[in-house]
């Protein structure tokens, strides 16, 4: 299922029966759950848009894209939305359905490959697997979690090949 934007807890129980898995863009969310609350569908509404909390504890498993251009490319920040639940003006979104750091971040590296279908090749760092993966200037797991999105980027490394980020 893509974008996962609006959705009840007995859709949430569907999706999980039929056994299916969600790509949600989160970034709804931060960029227009507040201009949905106040223009369209109210605060209750807006507030549980992409509700990624539920699909954790209803075992359906999820991954988070962009839709760039749409949204920024950036999945770090789209973790750090899904762990803080932030509007842009910085208002909390329905706090039930955070989710921690963990699965942010599987969301954004294996879940993503199952997505695809492609969690044999890449999503995570294994032997046999393509070496591409980001390098960070901080643990994303040690750092707090309001600091995702502003972590560096140190390298990214493609096909074997280190692409170091220009400061």
């Amino acid at each position: 299922m893509e974008h996962f934007g609006l959705s009840t807890e007995e859709q949430v129980a569907r999706i999980a029966a039929l056994g299916a898995q969600v790509s949600a863009n989160i970034w709804y969310l931060h960029e227009l759950g507040e201009v949905f609350a106040e223009r369209s569908i109210g605060y209750e509404r807006a507030s549980q848009m992409v509700r990624l909390g539920s699909l954790a504890r209803a075992g359906v498993p999820f991954a988070l894209h962009s839709d760039y251009t749409m949204a920024p490319a950036e999945p770090l920040r789209a973790a750090w939305v899904a762990v803080n639940r932030l509007t842009e003006g910085g208002a909390v979104f329905c706090e039930n359905e955070r989710i921690p750091v963990h699965q942010a971040m599987q969301a954004i590296t294996i879940n993503a490959a199952r997505m695809l279908g492609q969690e044999s090749r890449i999503g995570s760092i294994r032997a046999g697997k393509r070496a591409d993966f980001t390098v960070l200037d901080e643990d994303p797991y040690e750092v707090d979690p309001m600091r995702l999105k502003d972590i560096p980027i140190h390298a990214t490394v493609f096909g074997g090949e280190v692409h170091e980020v220009e400061p």
